[in-house]
């Protein structure tokens, strides 16, 4: 048997998470995933470089198997060790940006994933779907960056 996929959302939805991550952690923890959510509060600068100094020490492969984020939190996981996916939901400069350095993207339309220019498989997710279809579509996503 195969142990279950080690997943760590990061959000700046806190405290507490937004309820689209608590959704998608709940649904993606029901469907055999181990989910830890790292949530901090972005309230400018100083609050990133904070996140970012509790958050550098935990992006090990040995602790997770891929890391998910949006796009305005990529910054979080440069040089990240661990397989990085990233929800990109608007075109804007840093979204683009994180995009390349990601593993594979989500978007919410095959319009935006067009305008990406990454190497990273590109993984649309349309709005409006039901949390156990949306948990089944993310952990294909995360089979594919980790190769499970």
């Amino acid at each position: 048997m195969t142990r279950p996929l080690r997943l760590l959302l990061v959000t700046s939805h806190w405290p507490p998470p937004g309820p689209v991550v608590k959704r998608s952690a709940e649904s993606l923890q029901a469907a055999g995933l181990n989910v830890e959510v790292f949530a901090f509060h972005a309230l400018g600068l100083y609050s990133y470089v904070a996140a970012w100094i509790r958050l550098r020490p935990r992006l090990h492969p040995g602790r997770y198997d891929v890391v998910h984020t949006q796009a305005a939190n990529a910054v979080l996981t440069l040089l990240h060790r661990v397989p990085l996916v990233i929800t990109v939901s608007n075109l804007e400069l840093g979204a683009r940006l994180a995009a390349r350095r990601a593993d594979a993207v989500v978007v919410p339309s095959e319009e935006i994933g067009r305008h990406l220019h990454t190497r990273a498989p590109v993984h649309v997710l349309p709005p409006g779907l039901d949390d156990t279809t949306q948990a089944a579509r993310l952990i294909d996503v995360y089979r594919t960056v980790t190769n499970a």
